[in-house]
């Protein structure tokens, strides 16, 4: 059945057929079963059928394949009739596309032994495909058609082995071999068995074939039409360059073939691709990504030459993707390819590195060209025409394929493909000979170089695979896919600014992936710097997060750009969203650990440290273990006595503590935030606290060392910076100090003669006050000494020093036991404050100076010193006494000056004082005396005396809070009485809470009123107080809920913040009982924007922002029908009763209140399909139930139109709605309307066209169809769908809607204007250009405004309503205007555009 060429054999048919029958018997009833058992499934039976047959079954599968061998020898020599070969390739196919195991454990046969038969069966299919260039089409079809069946994960999906090691999918190897043959002539494929030929004998077969050639080239010629003047060769021209063109348009004729089955092949995956994602049942989407991966596999190895003609097609269709109007899911799935495809390049250039450095060693002639032409190639130096000289790459790659297997048919296709491309590319040269004089390819036709490839073959020297691996990476860099690269990149680059969110994230992600396998890239494209810097800022958390991803990339490759990033990188720490902030502080790390300046490390431990509050639990231990593992850990080894570190370990802790210190001075939120962050690393809860505490320890004691020794401290490096620091520490553990660090601080307690020594003696005091408490065995003569100091100095004090140094002496009191001292300093300020009651305050600004330092002495002492033992020494120094108490005593005596009378200064101390006496004493605030001063004080309205009095209410409300959170246990109670003074055990907590009760009950609606007349600091404390009374539930939520929600509205990030964090927990804890207040809470925030804000639009710009934006935020955290009643209610608040709306004032409250709720309604984020049609549900029944009414009313007391004139206007024109249009503007030219009632129907139209204004615009923006349906293929208002969240769409945003309402709202301004609102709304009602008109007796919503098409210049509404009005009376159709009913579809022709610009065009 098998012969060579030239011999004759008769092959009977019958005898094929019999054998591919049996073939298909054996696989289909035995093997293939076999092979897809599993013992999960149906197939377990098989199994433990077929068990213990395996040694007969494998050894059939064996013989079955060599018969399947001899097939592909019989295909490539013997003509086959047709139906055996259809036959075949069925057979052929079915066996590629079985599911073989993804593990060896369940299979039967070994994975691999059925892999044999897998390639045979790609030989046969191959093999056919050769010989019989008929079946090509149909082989592509079956092939791309049963793609479905193949895997997408697992081992299984890549079992064909390269001769390199690496694996690809079988399908992919089968595609490169059929594009590589589809190009060769069938007789190029079949290599005849000759003996090795010598060198004469080549060159013998190179004249004789370069004969032939021109032979056959003069026979052709002369045969050609005598008259034609466009031959390109003529029968005598055997010169090299016709030669040359001869040969490049014989190979451009043939690579034609194998390109156009390219391009159907990708094309047809890119076209599946698109139809189907990642998550799909499909998996198109992953079989193109693999399918790419397996090309790129094989990019560089001579042995499967069409993979880069696929890559570059698919380049090309991806380019096109991404430079026209495609969706973004396309977009992204070709930036995504784009990128590993750049990528590949990008790695091809490093691998080509490596090959070349690799041949360096060698000293043959060839290896030095080779790593000559590669250097030059990269200094972009390199000749084109250097690829196609005769011993060139080309050549050298030609001469190993024919040396490695010149018999079979994969190599011998790879060869003739190989050859093609080299002389297609020989038609581009510019030159006819290199430099050395060398004859390129040229002098022979493609039939001549196919037939006699012996020639090619002649060098004596061997080419090496490096040699060849090298040759071919040139040749490949030198090609289509690899020149585009720089095209690519630009791609990548210009797709970052897209308007698509996940266009730009998938841009981004792109250009990672190639900075990964390209650093050289950031210096080529100077504006990767730029683009990332602005995606940074970007609206979107996935683009921030990509940009800060490539960032951190950008700076590992190159460091010297941490100054350009640094700034942003910081900005992102505070982002809004946790992933981007923990990539944030994860690189904030890396910045830290590698620059050595102080200042850079001080800015990133500040921006870290605030992360340590941060109200997400996983960034605020992020960042707190960072600072831990840079800050504390590199000195866990230090020994424990100071004396024996090292001299480079004390110099490290020095430049530590001077960062420490230098971070401090940055601001009071900072200290709070390291306070917190030591006590949290020194409390029981860390791992590390010994090794924290040691550290700490040795950090307090390098501070006093420079502290004490001016010379050790660096320059800039002042005291008080030393000693502020060492406050934080005592604060956070007072464990760290011990008593030789507060006889250092001794002497800082007597000098008071500058502000600094001021601020340098509170933060001494502060020390004391925390340390005291801890030390066991403090020397009493160093206190007393203290004490003295401080009592001598406390008239000299300030206000914030005077409340430190009372709690200090507090503390030393309760040590050394002699509260005589404190009796005699408060007794001797009572006396005074007893002579100044009786003087005119306002007359004497020395005595008013003398008398506030009095009433803060007292208010300071009463707060901190529990003075209630000593009642008998008061009694006896302040006859005659009538209180019952010392702190009364106190407020009594602080009372008279808090009137109104009194200077607004000593008034606001005296207040304070009270306060703070009662917040020490809280039954106090019980006392009706001093309930009536706070309440004068708050109803009089001074900003100072109303903050005071609420900061007094908020510092009691946060004691109570803390109290009733942090409890301590029996074993602190001791320590905490101690460290907290007079707070910690002296107040009960049933006075607690009944004096929090009477605050809230008699001062809550004064609260209100001030938190909402202002958006100053003493409109902050309000919201702070109404905040912490709803906290702690003193009362109903819906007597501070509306206020909440109109505090939440302030343009004072503050307040809003405050107010947005109240009302969550309200939601929260009491949804139900809330929902009641909305409404009354929305009106509550349009006053307050229009009373206060002084701005009742509903939106904020840069970019468009719902005013009531947190709101919907809060609501959103509802069920869907919460939200949907919430809407409902909402929208129900723009409706109106025409003769009941109120019209006074120019502008209307009830117009500026409608478009406050409408703006709203349009930049609500929605965050449901489901929200979002129910939104536009609600405002298509309001335009239509009360639309159709108010055009009535228009038409007829506006224009007096009458359906007489609208019949005989009709019958005389015949222009249907335009003949209604021009009748209506006769009408009103000739008649009047009172002005109030003008204004009454313009302020109604216009309410109701904004409305429809914002409808459309809502359509538009999350592209919704007519029927309400969302554009390709989304929801349909039913069923999953509706629960995803819609999508925008790029490009439109809210200025338009803005404009329209605004141009709207001045229409009011002239009567000439309202009558064209007018006019343009009846015009809007009448005109049904999309609709058909509810028949009579259609059913409920028949009529009712649905979303109209994106095409259409105005979206009119139906005529008949489908609101609530007159849902159960029979609906008539007809127009406003009272034309007579019609059939549907009634006709627009000569319709006339509204002269307002209609909000259907496109915003792009």
């Amino acid at each position: 059945m098998i012969g060579l060429k030239g011999e004759k054999r008769v092959c009977s048919e019958e005898i094929l057929q019999h054998v591919v029958g049996v073939l298909n018997q054996i696989f289909n009833q035995c093997i293939i079963p076999v092979v897809e058992a599993r013992p999960r499934d149906a197939g377990a039976e098989i199994i433990e059928l077929v068990s213990p047959h395996k040694k007969e079954i494998g050894q059939l599968l064996y013989q079955a394949n060599k018969v399947m061998k001899m097939l592909v020898e019989m295909l490539a020599k013997v003509d086959i009739a047709e139906t055996i070969i259809t036959g075949l390739e069925f057979f052929a196919i079915r066996i590629l596309f079985v599911e073989n195991a993804q593990l060896e454990k369940e299979s039967i046969l070994s994975i691999q032994k059925f892999e044999a038969p897998r390639r045979t069966a790609m030989d046969i299919i191959t093999g056919v495909f050769a010989k019989h260039p008929e079946q090509r089409p149909f082989i592509f079809d079956e092939i791309l058609s049963s793609l479905q069946k193949l895997p997408t994960k697992g081992q299984n999906a890549r079992q064909f082995k390269l001769s390199d090691g690496t694996s690809i999918q079988l399908v992919s190897a089968l595609i490169m071999r059929l594009i590589q043959t589809s190009a060769a002539p069938a007789r190029s494929l079949v290599k005849v068995r000759q003996p090795r030929v010598t060198t004469q004998r080549k060159r013998r077969l190179s004249a004789s074939c370069s004969s032939e050639s021109e032979a056959e080239n003069s026979s052709k010629t002369a045969n050609d039409d005598e008259g034609s003047q466009a031959s390109s060769v003529g029968p005598n021209d055997d010169t090299y360059d016709h030669a040359k063109q001869r040969l490049s348009k014989e190979a451009t004729d043939l690579s034609s073939i194998s390109a156009r089955d390219a391009q159907y092949v990708m094309g047809y995956l890119v076209r599946r691709a698109l139809t189907a994602s990642k998550s799909g049942d499909q998996p198109y989407r992953h079989l193109l990504d693999m399918f790419a991966e397996d090309l790129i596999l094989v990019l560089g190895n001579a042995e499967w030459p069409a993979a880069e003609l696929l890559l570059n097609v698919l380049m090309s269709i991806m380019m096109n993707i991404t430079e026209t109007k495609s969706t973004a899911p396309a977009k992204t799935m070709a930036l995504e390819l784009l990128g590993i495809m750049g990528s590949a390049i990008s790695e091809l250039v490093v691998g080509t590195q490596s090959l070349a450095r690799n041949l360096e060693n060698q000293d043959s002639e060839r290896g030095i060209h080779l790593r000559q032409m590669f250097d030059e190639y990269v200094d972009g130096r390199f000749q084109n025409t250097e690829f196609f000289v005769w011993d060139g790459p080309y050549r050298i790659v030609l001469d190993y394929l024919a040396s490695v297997d010149s018999e079979g048919l994969p190599t011998r296709s790879a060869q003739v493909f190989y050859l093609i491309q080299w002389a297609k590319s020989v038609g581009t040269a510019q030159s006819t000979a290199d430099s050395e004089g060398k004859p390129m390819l040229g002098d022979q036709s493609v039939s001549g170089y196919l037939e006699h490839t012996d020639i090619l073959n002649s060098n004596t020297e061997t080419v090496t695979k490096g040699q060849c691996r090298l040759a071919y990476a040139l040749t490949v860099l030198h090609m289509n896919f690899c020149r585009r690269f720089d095209r690519t990149v630009n791609i990548l680059l210009d797709s970052v600014t897209s308007e698509q969110i996940t266009v730009r994230t998938r841009s981004l992600k792109s250009v990672t992936q190639m900075l990964e396998k390209d650093p050289s890239l950031l210096e080529r494209a100077r504006n990767v710097k730029t683009l990332l810097i602005k995606c940074a800022a970007d609206a979107s958390p996935m683009v921030r997060d990509s940009a800060l991803m490539l960032i951190g990339k950008c700076i590992q490759q190159k460091p010297a750009l941490e100054q350009d990033f640094l700034k942003p990188i910081l900005s992102l720490s505070s982002d809004p969203t946790v992933t981007v902030r923990k990539r944030s502080i994860k690189l904030l790390k890396e910045v830290y650990c590698r620059n050595g300046s102080k200042e850079v490390k001080s800015i990133i431990v500040e921006y870290l440290l605030q992360r340590t509050t941060d109200d997400d639990k996983g960034v605020s231990e992020l960042a707190s273990q960072i600072l831990e593992e840079v800050w504390f850990a590199p000195f866990w080894k230090c020994s424990e006595d100071a004396a024996e570190l090292p001299i480079h370990n004390k110099l490290a802790l020095k430049e530590q503590m001077e960062l420490v210190i230098s971070t401090t001075r940055n601001g009071d939120g900072v200290s709070s935030a390291l306070v917190s962050l030591l006590r949290n690393l020194l409390g029981s809860g860390s791992k590390a606290a010994p090794s924290n505490s040691k550290v700490c320890q040795k950090l307090v004691s390098t501070a006093f060392e420079s502290m004490i020794d001016p010379e050790a401290r660096p320059e800039g490096l002042e005291q008080k910076h030393i000693v502020q620091c060492l406050t934080l520490f005592a604060r956070a553990d007072a464990r760290l100090f011990d008593a030789e660090h507060l006889q250092y601080l001794q002497p800082y307690t007597s000098n008071l003669t500058t502000a600094e020594d001021s601020n340098l003696l509170r933060s001494v005091v502060v020390i004391f006050r925390c340390v005291l408490p801890v030390i066991p065995s403090i020397q009493h003569n160093l206190l007393r000494e203290i004490q003295s100091a401080l009592f001598k100095n406390v008239h000299k004090l300030g206000k914030t020093e005077l409340n430190e140094v009372a709690a200090c002496l507090w503390t030393i009191n309760t040590i050394l036991n002699n509260p005589e001292r404190l009796v005699k300093l408060i007794v001797s300020v009572i006396k005074y404050l007893r002579i100044y009651k009786l003087k005119d305050m306002s007359q004497n600004e020395k005595d008013t100076k003398s008398a506030k330092r009095c009433v803060q002495i007292v208010g300071a002492f009463g707060k901190h010193c529990n003075l209630e033992s000593e009642l008998g020494g008061f009694q006896e120094a302040l006859a005659p006494w009538q209180w019952t108490s010392v702190s009364g005593m106190m407020i009594n005596s602080i009372e008279p000056f808090a009137g109104s009378s009194q200077p607004l200064s000593l008034r606001v101390d005296a207040l304070n004082s009270i306060g703070l006496i009662c917040q020490a004493s809280p039954h106090h605030f019980n006392h009706t005396d001093v309930s009536d001063v706070f309440q004068k004080a708050l109803v009089e309205g001074q900003s100072d005396v109303q903050n005071v009095v609420l900061g007094n209410f908020r510092d009691f409300f946060a004691i109570q809070e803390n109290q009733a959170s942090n409890k301590p246990d029996v074993s602190q109670a001791n320590g905490s009485a101690a460290t907290n003074g007079r707070l910690g055990g002296s107040m009960k907590a049933s006075e607690g809470d009944g004096a929090s009760a009477l605050i809230a009950q008699r001062f809550l609606q004064n609260v209100l009123f001030i938190a909402l007349a202002s958006q100053d600091t003493t409109a902050l404390t309000a919201t702070e107080v109404i905040a912490s009374i709803n906290r702690q539930g003193l009362v109903h939520p819906k007597e501070s809920g509306p206020a909440l929600v109109a505090l939440e509205t302030s343009s004072d990030p503050a307040i809003a913040s405050v107010a947005c964090q109240a009302h969550a927990d309200v939601h929260q804890q009491h949804e139900s009982m809330f929902e009641r207040e909305y409404m009354r809470a929305i009106v509550e925030a349009y006053r307050y924007q229009k009373d206060v804000v002084k701005d009742t639009c509903g939106f904020r710009i840069g970019p468009h922002m719902s005013k009531l934006h947190s709101t919907f935020e809060i609501i959103k955290t509802s069920k869907s029908k919460y939200q949907k009643k919430f809407i409902s209610n909402f929208c129900a608040k723009i409706d109106f009763e025409l003769d009941k709306l109120d019209v006074s004032g120019a502008v209307p409250a009830s117009l500026q209140l409608s478009r406050f709720l409408i703006e709203n309604l349009a930049f609500f984020d929605y965050g449901r399909v489901e929200e979002l049609l129910h939104t536009l549900n609600c405002m298509e029944k309001i335009v239509a139930s009360t639309g159709p009414g108010v055009a009535h009313c228009i038409n007829t007391e506006v224009f007096h139109v009458r359906v007489d004139a609208i019949l005989g206007a009709l019958d005389e024109s015949g222009q249907g709605i335009e003949a209604t249009t021009t009748t209506r503007h006769e009408c009103a030219a000739t008649a009047e309307v009172a002005p109030q009632r003008l204004h009454r129907l313009t302020t109604a139209s216009i309410i109701l066209s904004c409305l429809w204004d914002t409808r459309t615009y809502l359509r538009r923006l999350y592209g919704l169809s007519s029927n309400g349906q969302a554009k390709e293929g989304k929801s349909n208002g039913k069923g999953k769908d509706v629960s995803k969240a819609p999508t925008k769409t790029p490009g439109i945003n809210g200025d338009r809607v803005v404009a329209a309402i605004a141009e709207r709202v001045e229409s009011l301004g002239s009567r000439e204007k309202m009558t064209q609102q007018c006019s343009a709304f009846v015009e809007l009602l009448s005109v049904d250009h999309e609709f058909r008109v509810a028949a009579e007796g259609d059913e409920e919503g028949a009529g009712r405004p649905k979303t109209p098409s994106g095409d259409e210049a105005g979206s009119p509404v139906p005529m008949s309503g489908g609101g609530s009005r007159g849902a159960g009376k029979r609906k008539r159709s007809g127009s406003v205007a009272g034309t007579p009913n019609k059939k549907r579809g009634r006709p627009t022709l000569g319709r006339r555009k509204s002269s307002r610009k209609s909000m259907e065009e496109d915003e792009e």
